[in-house]
């Protein structure tokens, strides 16, 4: 499985550059359209029988046509809504309210089925995603000179805002990829992981339809830093909450603050501190910082420190983690 997080260290870049360096003449949609193509040619490979070696090539080509679809999507959303965060976040809400859908009818069919007719979910799924990417918006704003502009991607304030970036996806990667065993392990049953997961989407859900009045009340920058603080508290407290389901739901609410607050904060800086023809870029190194590398390294990491030491060890990592992207967000809004 590890191909799907690998190649958001690799996917994104390239399609990124793609997208700015062809955008005077290709539309983004028409990019995600064809990497959407190919990954629905990649998944048919799963149809058939492979050695272990060949199944992670397979993986691999699906996951890097997928890899740059969110970026692109982001870039062209920020586009259309005419950079309004507001407006964003009732867009990108549909993110999470699918992710919801996705878990349970998943989880439905398979029980009911088998997981051998997952190969074909994924192809249907895909083919569905070319045929909504024909109904996105073209471009909205006027096409955007090459310049020397190029030369103001890597700057002490993005570099900054990448780093950051990074460590907080280190913070939450034990929480990615240890929190369902975590909680097995102190006595929750199945169907209670699933509702203590669902409690974090419906709030990232309900901020992301309501942030209009909470970034027009405060800045973005400081929303921004504000995020990491609480992400700070929420793993401290999850580290030293011996299970306590109290500790677990409030530490899931904070989800709207540690997850959505930051991921449309941070779209809309990399809409402040990315030039204009690169947008693209600028969001696909987002991907790449958090995401690829956060999300990788974070996830062994913890699985590391929770077989070497103690499953809570884990949380502690993300408290140290957050606390180095405190370090970064306040270097990237100072300087």
């Amino acid at each position: 499985m590890s191909p799907l997080q690998w190649s958001r260290i690799v996917g994104p870049p390239f399609w990124g550059w793609i997208t700015d360096s062809r955008a005077d003449t290709i539309e983004p949609k028409k990019i995600i359209q064809v990497s959407s193509f190919f990954a629905v040619l990649s998944s048919i490979l799963l149809f058939f029988d492979w050695s272990f070696y060949y199944l992670f090539l397979v993986l691999s080509l699906v996951s890097f046509f997928l890899s740059g679809q969110m970026p692109i999507a982001e870039s062209l959303t920020m586009e259309f809504c005419s950079e309004n965060i507001g407006k964003y976040g009732k867009i990108r809400l549909w993110g999470s309210i699918g992710f919801i859908f996705a878990v349970l009818a998943g989880g439905l069919t398979f029980d009911y089925y088998g997981i051998v007719y997952i190969p074909v979910t994924l192809s249907i799924s895909l083919l569905l995603l070319i045929f909504v990417s024909f109904l996105l918006p073209s471009r909205v704003s006027p096409k955007v000179s090459k310049k020397n502009d190029e030369k103001k991607i890597f700057n002490s304030k993005s570099i900054n805002f990448l780093l950051a970036s990074f460590f907080m996806l280190v913070a939450h990667a034990p929480l990615y990829t240890l929190y369902s065993l975590w909680l097995e392990n102190n006595g929750y049953s199945k169907l209670q992981i699933g509702l203590i997961w669902s409690i974090g989407v419906l709030a990232e859900i309900i901020f992301f339809n309501f942030q209009f009045a909470i970034f027009k009340r405060f800045e973005v920058k400081k929303v921004w830093v504000f995020c990491f603080a609480i992400t700070t508290l929420r793993f401290f407290f999850l580290a030293f909450s011996n299970g306590s389901l109290l500790v677990i739901v409030l530490t899931q609410m904070l989800h709207s603050l540690t997850f959505a607050a930051h991921h449309s904060a941070s779209i809309s800086l990399v809409n402040q501190l990315f030039p204009k023809n690169a947008q693209a870029r600028g969001q696909s190194l987002y991907t790449m910082a958090s995401y690829g590398l956060g999300g990788a390294i974070g996830g062994v990491t913890a699985g590391y420190v929770w077989e070497n030491f103690f499953p809570e060890a884990s949380f502690l990592l993300s408290v140290i983690a957050s606390l180095f992207g405190i370090f970064f967000a306040f270097r990237t809004i100072k300087i």
